[in-house]
C-alpha cells in the first residue's frame, strides 16, 4: 500500500518521543495490551531503535504477544529477540535472508526464526504455496490456497458478475491476513490454525472490490475448508 499512497510527512521529534514514551508507558502499565503488532513502513522521523526499545519492553508486561509484518528498518526489532510472531511475503523473507534463493522459502524461513529466537515466521507468496515455522512447536507446514478464479461463484456464495473479467483485488490482503491471524492466536488457535484463518480471510478480500481489508466471512469459511495443511 505505501507504494500507492506514498509514505507519510517527517514526524518531528517531539512527537516522535511523546509517542515512544507513551507505549512504553502503556506497556510498563499494570493492564498491559494483550498484544502488539509492527506493521508496515516506519513514517520518516520516527527512529528505528524507538520502535526496538518499545517492542523490547514488551519482556516486562507479563505476555504481550508482538506481531511483525514489517521488512523496511525492521533489523533492530528482530535484534530485540522479542518478536513472537513474524508475518512477511517471500520477496521481503529473501531480502532479510540473501543467503538463500527463490524457492527455499522454508529453509530461509527456519534459518530466521534460529537466528532471532522468533516463536513463528509465517510466509506468504501471493496464490503460492505459503509456509509457516513454528520453532516452540518445534513443526514446519506448507499450506496451500485454493484457486478462487476456477470455482468463483462457489467462493462467492453467488454466481460471478457477468461482464467478461475475473478480478482479484489484492490490496490490503497481507494486512487482513495478520490482523486475522493475531487475533485467533490471542483467542487461543494454534500457529498453523491461525496462519490458516488469516489466509482465508485474506484470499476472502480478494473477493471484494473495494477498500482494503473487507471481506465476507462466509467465504472466508468456505476458502478454509479447501486449504491443504501439509506437514513438513
Amino acid at each position: 500500500m505505501t507504494e500507492l499512497v506514498g509514505v507519510s510527512e517527517t514526524i518531528d521529534t517531539n512527537a516522535a518521543v511523546e509517542f515512544e514514551n507513551t507505549a512504553l508507558d502503556i506497556l510498563r502499565s499494570s493492564h498491559p495490551p494483550q498484544a502488539l503488532a509492527v506493521c508496515g513502513t516506519f513514517p520518516p522521523g520516527l527512529c528505528p531503535d524507538a520502535v526496538a526499545r518499545i517492542v523490547a519492553a514488551t519482556k516486562l508486561s507479563n505476555g504481550t504477544l508482538v506481531l511483525v509484518d514489517a521488512v523496511k528498518d525492521i533489523l533492530p526489532t528482530l535484534v530485540t529477540r522479542c518478536v513472537d510472531v513474524l508475518k512477511i511475503n517471500s520477496s521481503e523473507l529473501f531480502a532479510l535472508v540473501s543467503a538463500h534463493g527463490p524457492g527455499d522459502v522454508d529453509q530461509a524461513a527456519t534459518d530466521l526464526a534460529r537466528r532471532f529466537s522468533i516463536g513463528v515466521v509465517a510466509v506468504t507468496d501471493g496464490p503460492s504455496a505459503a509456509y509457516l515455522v513454528d520453532t516452540k512447536a518445534s513443526e514446519r507446514y506448507e499450506l496451500r490456497v485454493p484457486d478462487l478464479l476456477k470455482d468463483l461463484d462457489y467462493y462467492l456464495g453467488k454466481p460471478a458478475d457477468d461482464n467478461g473479467r475475473l478480478v482479484l483485488n489484492p490490496l490490503g490482503a497481507g494486512d487482513t491476513c495478520s490482523a486475522v491471524m493475531l487475533n485467533s492466536l490471542i483467542d487461543g488457535a494454534t500457529a498453523v490454525d491461525a496462519f490458516a484463518l488469516g489466509l482465508a480471510a485474506a484470499s476472502a478480500s480478494c473477493l471484494v472490490l473495494m477498500p482494503n481489508c473487507v471481506f465476507d466471512l462466509c467465504a472466508m469459511q468456505r476458502i478454509l475448508a479447501r486449504i491443504v495443511i501439509t506437514k513438513l
